[in-house]
């Protein structure tokens, strides 16, 4: 059926990329018989790590740039997240009527079975869905976690799907603008917060807002949003719901949903509350981690997961690569990577996930359009010494500082690492969290967690 639908079509796949989504894609759509073309902005040495996975497959490249005659004799296009709905050449073919997909779209057209919940938001999205998905899979082993979610993409597992299958999907902004034009229905969504973020590519914060609300543009009465009360954009997306609605709550109880009271973690629905488990159950620090777990627990209530299990993945989720991960302990000092800390307000979360010890701050980088007043607050108020890495960000963030002389500059991440070492005291904290995205110094946010990981290792 799926080669039928394919089979010979056109399409052109704009945008190979670099995190793995556009190969997977691409592949996919070779074993379905479709005539490809693919075009990437980027060189061929740029894209060479890319390039390999799909050497020697039928496949048309056009390199360096999209020129519009790409859309003579195109019957779709496949859209890479990272591909602007502005560009030229989208704009182009919307007049030519060349229907636009991308990868998160297709998915959704295709995906056999209704057990399915997908997860967004600014902050927490990887940790909620990789702990909703170990919660599923203690109740259905076959479950399956992908997305816009490293190393677990969708066009890797669509075909391991069936009408009995469940899960689990992280979907970013950029991919539920193509979701939300033909209002997929996805029975169950969540949004785990919507803070200030990406205003480098969309034109304002209430933009940003309208993308993340896609994700429940084509549910039902019979559908389910799980929203946080505790962030006052969510709150308020309640009134624009057709689905019902649950919460999550680190702050106070909640009518229907997951809340905190006191050391416990309760469920609430129908006027009934039921334990689920202990603050201290949990292994992972910092309030919005807290938030990330009440989320995932909704939603695994609300898709059948016994009590029992939802409470087994809690206590040995360990949490993620990259996002607060502890790297080694070092002399007295303990290295923390939070290198997917890309805007302020994840920063903010980071350092306040430390209560006592001293931290020297590794931050800075490229910036999104975004402000740095608050983050600046609270290192005046929290960071022992700050060392900043180069780039647009960092300028912003040292207008903010004025007069904070506990910064020093850094031009790569070795020398970053060695005085952020010189300056930490016994007991106390390295922690790289940059509030900006990574483009200059290294190729993406991963790649900048990785150099720091290796640095941290050879001390």
């Amino acid at each position: 059926m799926l080669k039928q639908l394919f089979a010979y079509k056109r399409i052109l796949i704009l945008g190979l990329g670099l995190h793995g989504g556009g190969v997977a894609i691409t592949k996919w759509l070779v074993k379905q018989r479709a005539v490809l073309t693919v075009s990437d902005i980027k060189t061929r040495k740029e894209l060479a790590v890319s390039l390999k996975q799909v050497k020697g497959l039928p496949i048309r490249f056009v390199l360096g740039s999209h020129p519009i005659k790409l859309l003579n004799n195109c019957d779709m296009i496949v859209q890479n997240p990272g591909v602007p709905s502005d560009h030229p050449i989208l704009k182009a073919a919307r007049k030519k009527q060349i229907p636009i997909e991308n990868e998160a779209s297709l998915f959704l057209k295709l995906c056999p079975t209704n057990k399915l919940a997908a997860i967004t938001g600014t902050r927490g999205k990887s940790t909620t869905v990789s702990l909703l998905g170990d919660m599923m899979k203690y109740a259905w082993p076959k479950t399956v976690v992908a997305g816009n979610i490293r190393d677990t993409l969708l066009f890797d597992v669509l075909d391991k799907l069936n009408k009995k299958s469940a899960a689990a999907l992280e979907l970013s902004s950029w991919q539920l603008e193509v979701v939300g034009k033909y209002k997929l229905r996805i029975p169950l969504a969540v949004i785990t917060n919507v803070l200030p973020d990406h205003l480098n590519r969309y034109s304002s914060f209430a933009s940003y807002i309208k993308a993340k609300t896609m994700i429940f543009s084509g549910q039902n009465a019979k559908d389910v949003l799980v929203l946080n009360w505790d962030n006052s954009v969510t709150r308020k997306l309640a009134i624009k719901a057709r689905a019902k609605v649950y919460w999550f709550s680190v702050r106070q109880p909640v009518a229907r949903g997951c809340f905190v009271s006191g050391q416990a973690v309760y469920w609430r629905d129908q006027k009934k509350t039921k334990l689920l488990y202990n603050r201290y159950d949990l292994k992972l620090i910092g309030d919005h981690n807290l938030a990330n777990t009440l989320a995932a627990s909704t939603a695994a209530v609300l898709m059948g997961v016994p009590f029992k299990y939802i409470c087994r993945a809690v206590k040995n989720f360990k949490g993620l690569h990259d996002r607060l991960e502890f790297v080694r302990l070092v002399g007295g000092t303990s290295y923390y990577n939070d290198t997917t800390a890309t805007s302020p307000d994840a920063t903010i979360s980071a350092l306040s996930s430390f209560k006592k010890q001293p931290i020297v701050l590794i931050a800075g980088g490229t910036d999104k359009k975004l402000s740095y007043q608050k983050m600046a607050q609270i290192i005046r108020r929290r960071v022992k010494a700050l060392v900043l890495l180069p780039g647009t960000a960092t300028v912003k963030l040292q207008r903010e500082l004025k007069n904070y002389h506990r910064q020093l500059l850094a031009s790569s991440m070795p020398e970053a690492v060695k005085l952020a070492r010189q300056l930490t005291p016994p007991g106390g904290v390295v922690l790289l969290s940059p509030g900006a995205a990574s483009f200059g110094l290294f190729k993406h946010e991963f790649d900048r967690g990785e150099a720091f990981k290796r640095v941290v290792k050879n001390l």
